[in-house]
């Protein structure tokens, strides 16, 4: 037993966070911080070996809950009542993930949706598009797809930060038409999600690539239609899950290069020339190789079939 109050876990030294970091962390003073710990008991969970008092993610969250509570006007004693009470619903990222990460998790599962928007924009606005996705948004989105039967109001969690996530990379891009486009990006016609192609496109945009997004599950008709009317470098089909890669979409584009994306498409399987990718980077790779090539030979494009040799 701790003589600060609370049993206390013992961790190595370098674990943990101390108090002036979680000051930074937190935008609460150290004064207040150790005020909130002695009169409340919102203080670290853990001591290094070497004896010094240590903060963990979940005594962040209590602390940013608690802060969040006084700034809408309670005060620290019932702000810190109301968070000690609940039961603590923290996402299970992996150790090392960015602290943001945490943040939006929290804010995504109190269906906060204003505050997963500041938070998103102020990543934003500091790191490119690609760590972001990599570093913040798929831990998060990975753990509350894997959670969220789990959570409370799961569904509502997962839509919300779907949705505060498309809007906030749709900033980034801006609007194009299908006409103006160098890369159309479109989910196969059972795949429900798209997001992986929002942050596709914003990265696209960012430099200065225009891509278009068809959206979740769209008709294999639909996607040829867009594909003629529009001639592309080419054409991203995304599929997360094997069961709703089907393989005919990636044949229905006779003169564009095809890029099958996600884990969902089996490489062994797939027709000649087409490209698989899985992951945000590899993606931008290729098709930067593509377009590059495009914009380098302006002549007449062949009109050669997905299911040919080259």
């Amino acid at each position: 037993m701790d003589q600060e109050g609370g049993p206390v876990e013992r961790l190595p030294s370098s674990a943990g966070m101390s108090i002036s970091v979680v000051a930074s962390r937190t935008g609460v003073t150290v004064t207040t911080l150790r005020m909130w710990q002695s009169r409340y008991g919102l203080g670290p969970s853990h001591r290094s070996a070497g004896g010094h008092r240590r903060y963990d993610e979940g005594d962040v969250e209590r602390l940013l809950a608690v802060k969040q509570l006084v700034d809408r006007g309670a005060s620290p004693a019932e702000a810190a009542r109301s968070v000690l009470a609940a039961p603590r619903q923290l996402l299970e990222l992996a150790s090392g993930t960015d602290p943001v990460a945490h943040e939006i998790g929290r804010a995504a599962l109190e269906l906060d949706g204003p505050a997963v928007r500041r938070l998103l924009a102020r990543k934003l606005a500091e790191d490119p598009v690609e760590s972001v996705w990599e570093g913040v948004l798929r831990p998060v989105l990975a753990a509350i797809g894997d959670d969220w039967p789990a959570v409370a109001h799961g569904i509502a969690v997962e839509h919300l930060l779907s949705h505060v996530v498309a809007s906030e990379l749709a900033t980034i891009t801006g609007p194009h038409s299908v006409d103006a486009s160098e890369v159309l990006l479109a989910s196969a016609p059972e795949e429900l999600h798209d997001l992986p192609l929002a942050a596709l496109r914003a990265v696209l945009a960012s430099t200065g690539r225009v891509g278009t997004l068809l959206g979740a599950r769209t008709p294999i008709g639909s996607l040829a239609a867009a594909a003629a009317r529009a001639a592309p470098v080419a054409v991203v089909v995304l599929a997360l899950t094997p069961d709703v890669a089907d393989l005919s979409v990636l044949t229905a584009m006779a003169s564009s290069a095809v890029v099958a994306a996600g884990p969902g498409w089996d490489p062994t399987l797939l027709p000649e020339p087409v490209t698989h990718v899985d992951g945000l980077a590899e993606a931008v790779n290729v098709l930067a190789a593509l377009t590059g090539a495009r914009a380098a030979d302006p002549g007449p494009r062949a009109t050669r079939g997905i299911g040919s040799r080259r």
